[in-house]
């Protein structure tokens, strides 16, 4: 084989030739090194014929890279003879590795991307140049958690990533009470809570079960209000006696939630202490009901003719808490008043000692002087109404509307006497000091006096020569009392 240079454009070229003629190959796919356009050489010119002389110059490289290096078999149009468009040494360019961080590159249509990512990291952005640029703070991949921690490697962490799941049924939220519309909230590390309304009543982040609160709010959200004061509404007082006691209701203190209070603000405003009067209450506000009255307290009327000045109860004797339609029950002193039932059904020793327990100077009447209240000491005068029956004056067994009871003191204006007494004919008649016979307790009988409801005419006069009798342990409805005072 025969060598020799030749000198093209100033640069030395290495031809090798045979016998015949060489042709400088387009591309520069053989073994031989082209300096000058190479990319796409097309001979202008032959070499010599076999044993003849030199022969044209090569032609130069079309649409090559003027003055590049081509290597042996590098194909169209680069320096290197790579495959730009698929190799990771000379991606898109010759000696441009597809080097990425955390990744394991490919090359695909000349540019750089992740085919894999080391383990443990991930391509978030979706951007190549900076590789799998996210490392995951889990090992292995699962649902995301409200815990601070990126559990499915999205670069989401707990409600910033669309994928997290609200746990059901943790929140209340009875609708119509404070709780509708609590909404579930994930705090990080320390996991799920409810964002309940300042109203509501929490413990450790759960709704109470037992309202502390009285404040009028459903602060445990079970659609009731302050159930747990069950005192709430019901009447109070300030503790104070008698008819002075300011009476109110049960209310949720509103200077302490956890209490309550009672509320003295409604009417009626309580009375200041009076005079004890025969009725049953503490009028004078002192802890004791109808002690120590006054004489006044008690209606009374001065006997006509009697001298010294004597005074019989204007109304037949009744209790204190007696009302028209009921005689009641306490016994510890008896009144004189109008519209109430008589107290009736008493032995002498009880109708004796409700008398004197009104104080000094009462007992029980005489017959003389029931006689003397009934006619005002008026000869004649057979009745306390005048000197003729009538059977409709006063409750007698003649009188249709008796109906076989007693009826409430001073029902009838016909049955006064002229001193102002009422009911010393009938109703029910009364017991009397006057003993009519001469044994001792408990053997004694005393003289009834006016007659009652049960009553024919000539029982009813104010005064009878076989007047009515009682054994003084005797227990008759229609027997009752009225007192005296000197």
């Amino acid at each position: 084989m025969n060598t020799r240079q030749t000198r093209i454009g100033g640069l030395l070229a290495l031809v090798l030739t045979t016998g015949a003629f060489a042709t400088v190959a387009g591309g520069c796919t053989d073994d031989a090194y082209c300096f000058v356009n190479c990319g796409d050489a097309q001979a202008t010119g032959g070499m010599g014929g076999a044993g003849g002389g030199q022969g044209g110059v090569g032609g130069m490289n079309v649409g090559g890279d003027a003055g590049g290096f081509v290597g042996p078999g590098s194909g169209g149009g680069n320096a290197c003879g790579a495959d730009l468009l698929n190799d990771v040494n000379n991606c898109g360019a010759c000696e441009n590795r597809c080097q990425l961080a955390s990744a394991f590159p490919k090359c695909i249509n000349g540019a750089c991307v992740v085919d894999m990512c080391v383990a443990g990291t991930y391509d978030i952005d979706g951007d190549a140049k900076n590789g799998c640029e996210y490392t995951c703070p889990v090992a292995v991949l699962g649902p995301e958690l409200c815990n601070g921690i990126d559990d499915d490697c999205d670069g989401k962490v707990d409600a910033a990533d669309s994928d997290l799941m609200e746990p059901a049924n943790l929140c209340t939220v009875t609708p119509g009470t404070p709780c509708a519309g609590t909404k579930i909230v994930c705090n990080g590390a320390a996991g799920w809570s409810c964002d309940y309304p300042a109203e509501v009543e929490v413990v450790s982040g759960f709704v109470r079960t037992t309202e502390t609160k009285c404040d009028g709010i459903d602060g445990n959200c079970d659609g009731n209000i302050d159930e747990w004061f069950q005192d709430l509404g019901k009447p109070c007082d300030d503790g104070a006696l008698g008819t002075c006691v300011d009476k109110g209701v049960i209310i949720c203190d509103p200077m302490n939630s956890g209490k309550t209070t009672c509320d003295l603000a409604a009417p009626p405003a309580p009375l200041p202490p009076t005079p004890e009067k025969c009725n049953g209450i503490d009028d004078d506000c002192d802890g004791f009901i109808d002690e120590e009255m006054d004489p006044m307290a008690f209606d009374m009327d001065m006997i006509p003719g009697s001298n010294p000045a004597v005074y019989v109860d204007r109304y037949e004797a009744s209790r204190p808490d007696a009302t028209m339609q009921n005689a009641g029950i306490s016994e510890n002193v008896s009144c004189s008043k109008s519209g109430v039932l008589p107290w009736a059904s008493a032995s002498y020793s009880e109708a004796e000692a409700a008398c004197a327990s009104r104080g000094p100077g009462f007992r029980l009447c005489t017959a003389a002087e029931l006689s003397a209240a009934c006619n005002g000491g008026m000869a004649g005068m057979n009745y306390p109404y005048g000197m003729m029956y009538d059977p409709m004056a006063c409750y007698g067994v003649d009188n249709g509307n008796a109906m076989n009871s007693a009826h409430a003191t001073g029902n009838l204006n016909t049955c006064m006497a002229m001193a102002g007494s009422f009911d010393l004919s009938g109703n029910v008649t009364e017991w009397t000091s006057t003993q009519t016979n001469v044994a001792a307790a408990p053997n004694r009988i005393f003289q009834l006096h006016g007659g009652s409801y049960l009553s024919p005419q000539l029982g009813l006069a104010c005064t009878m020569e076989l007047p009515a009798r009682a054994a003084e342990q005797t227990l008759l409805p229609n027997i009752g009392f009225r007192c005296c005072r000197q």
